[in-house]
């Protein structure tokens, strides 16, 4: 690390809850133990001795906190962590020095307590401070080595699922557009022979609509807008095949069209819809498609007549996409399920508006 990263890493410590808790917790009691041997050694300024064990005491448990790490992590260039040899090199170079401050701290205060013998006097500086460095040294390295070592472990899982993550998007996005594209060049097929004008024209509203799936499919989130245009392009293609046989209405909040989902939340289940529930029937079917928001979830429903149940849950490949990706964006905060409603088929999506913690939406 640099002086700026290794700075900025040093605050960041400092503003950690059980950073304050460990300095407390293991300063403490050394310290009320130190001040204990001072008061059986015959102190005759409480307020000084107090201070030199309570100090001295709080800044060693700081130093194993807050500075302990640093050694291992200054580098003077883009790498973030030291050698190991370097790493023992600095830490014993910065601890020493540290150390050496706190040593000659507490015996100035000790000085100023004037303890009855003078046995921690100045006199036992040397001493004071070569069994502090033997004690300190060794142990504030090897806590630092296993600060850098956990955070470096924690930090490789971490960019381990990011890539994890991506490349089930990038997975799942590529799974989804060919079965899209499969599903319509079949409604094509079906007018090539009977109809070849038709036929034409809707491959070349395929050809658009697949332009814009291409653009849809590329990011991560897109807005609600996005969707509904994608879902308009593709009931354009099939109301050319199925023609009256199709009939949609729309119930969509259109001032919610800026909220950002994952890409193709709708779509799998209007192809859904028409795929079992109304192109098999030589009548047709209704095709209902609402988005809403309630409290602060948004609830996008795809019904349909036209069959008494469609599929249940993750029996096609378009829904278990869905599915994954509901579980990749958003954990366990999002549901999808199928419900009948006498003649209507609902497929009823349930998602948070708040973004997931530590992730996308």
């Amino acid at each position: 690390m640099r002086v700026g990263a290794l700075r900025h890493y040093f605050w960041s410590r400092w503003r950690k809850p059980w950073v304050w808790a460990a300095i407390v917790v293991f300063g403490l009691p050394f310290a009320g133990i130190k001040y204990f041997a001072l008061w059986k050694a015959g102190l005759q300024n409480p307020v000084y001795a107090g201070a030199a064990a309570f100090l001295s005491s709080l800044i060693l448990a700081a130093l194993y906190a807050v500075a302990s790490p640093l050694p291992w992590l200054w580098t003077g260039d883009g790498r973030l962590e030291a050698g190991r040899a370097r790493g023992v090199l600095q830490s014993f170079a910065l601890h020493g020095v540290l150390v050496a401050l706190v040593v000659l701290l507490e015996t100035w205060l000790l000085y100023l307590a004037g303890l009855k013998d003078g046995g921690s006097g100045v006199a036992n500086l040397p001493s004071a401070l070569t069994s502090n460095l033997v004690v300190h040294l060794p142990t504030a390295t090897l806590i630092g080595w296993f600060f850098v070592e956990s955070e470096r472990t924690e930090r490789e899982k971490r960019e381990a699922e990011v890539r994890a993550k991506e490349a089930q998007w990038i997975l799942l996005r590529g799974q989804l557009s060919p079965h899209f594209l499969f599903n319509a060049l079949n409604g094509v097929a079906e007018l090539v022979h009977s109809d070849p004008a038709r036929a034409e024209q809707t491959l070349l509203d395929l050809a658009e609509l697949y332009r814009g799936l291409l653009v849809h499919g590329d990011e991560e989130l897109e807005t609600l807008l996005q969707e509904r245009m994608l879902v308009e392009r593709y009931l354009s293609v099939e109301k050319t095949r199925l023609e009256d046989r199709l009939r949609v209405a729309w119930d969509w909040d259109t001032s919610l069209d800026g909220v950002k989902t994952p890409p193709f939340l709708v779509q799998p289940l209007v192809e859904n819809a028409l795929k079992h529930g109304i192109a098999p029937f030589p009548k047709g079917g209704d095709l209902r498609i609402s988005l809403k928001q309630e409290g602060r979830s948004l609830r996008i429903q795809v019904a349909n007549t036209g069959k008494p149940m469609g599929l249940v849950p993750g029996s096609g490949v378009g829904l278990k996409n869905l599915e994954a990706r509901l579980k990749l964006a958003y954990g366990d905060r999002a549901s999808f399920r199928l419900r009948g409603e006498g003649e209507w088929v609902v497929a009823d999506l349930a998602l948070p508006l708040g973004p997931r913690e530590g992730g996308t939406p």
